[in-house]
């Protein structure tokens, strides 16, 4: 009883932390606390305190990062995110196995343009790279593009499907023109996954294109599933 106690009172104290008892408990090794640490946080002013919040985006307990990410999606300070190290940890974010993570830091990409221009290269290659995960485990369990069960037991090869899913999401929102045919590669790959949520992914990529390759909107124009289709049937018309 006592210890149940102990706990509710250490959490309404967070609540309450100054700013920097905060970032003192985001620099000791109380997971338990740093949750609410971070809701005491509205801004990075330096950074050593970029460097110390985006630590936690990864290597953490998910109840931590995903406070990471929703205040790095809410505070942005998008100038202290630009070196190599922090570009690196938020593709980490794109690719966690919390879709809220996922989401949150995608929402933070959007708000800065500049920082998601940076990340987009980083976020191509990495999508390169689960592709030609792909491409072993087609050898290896037959084609991913086959509904076999085995294959769709496979839990390396699932969790790849996932990364994939929200590495396109953060694509399909972020994209620049500059990157038009790398992106158009992948689409060329994508546009025939199993998976219908990697169809779709796909398809509100290349209606986010000027002039995408109309053999690609034209498969999906014919794609089984109804949101796939349905996504590229405005796209179509206005085209023809």
């Amino acid at each position: 009883m006592n210890k149940s106690n102990d706990n509710f009172l250490t959490v309404q104290n967070a609540i309450n932390l100054t700013r920097n008892e905060a970032f003192e408990i985001l620099s000791g090794e109380d997971e338990t606390k740093k949750p609410y640490a971070f809701l005491c946080i509205d801004k990075i002013k330096n950074q050593d305190e970029a460097d110390l919040i985006i630590e936690h985006l990864t290597n953490h307990p998910n109840p931590v990062r995903e406070a990471c990410a929703l205040v790095l999606s809410d505070i942005c300070g998008s100038g202290f995110l630009k070196s190599k190290n922090m570009l690196n940890a938020l593709m980490n974010g794109i690719s966690d196995i919390n879709p809220n993570i996922c989401r949150a830091i995608i929402g933070l990409l959007v708000k800065n343009p500049d920082l998601a221009r940076l990340i987009t290269p980083l976020n191509i290659k990495k999508i390169n790279e689960i592709l030609e995960d792909f491409k072993i485990y087609e050898k290896t369990f037959a084609a991913h593009r086959e509904n076999k069960m085995k294959n769709r037991k496979n839990h390396a090869k699932n969790k790849k499907l996932f990364n994939l899913y929200w590495c396109l999401e953060a694509l399909g929102e972020t994209m620049e023109g500059e990157f038009e045919d790398e992106i158009i590669e992948i689409c060329q790959n994508t546009v025939n996954f199993l998976d219908y949520t990697i169809r779709e992914k796909t398809a509100k990529i290349l209606t986010k294109m000027e002039n995408p390759p109309k053999e690609l909107l034209q498969k999906l124009k014919n794609d089984e599933n109804f949101y796939v289709k349905n996504l590229v049937y405005d796209k179509i018309c206005k085209d023809s």
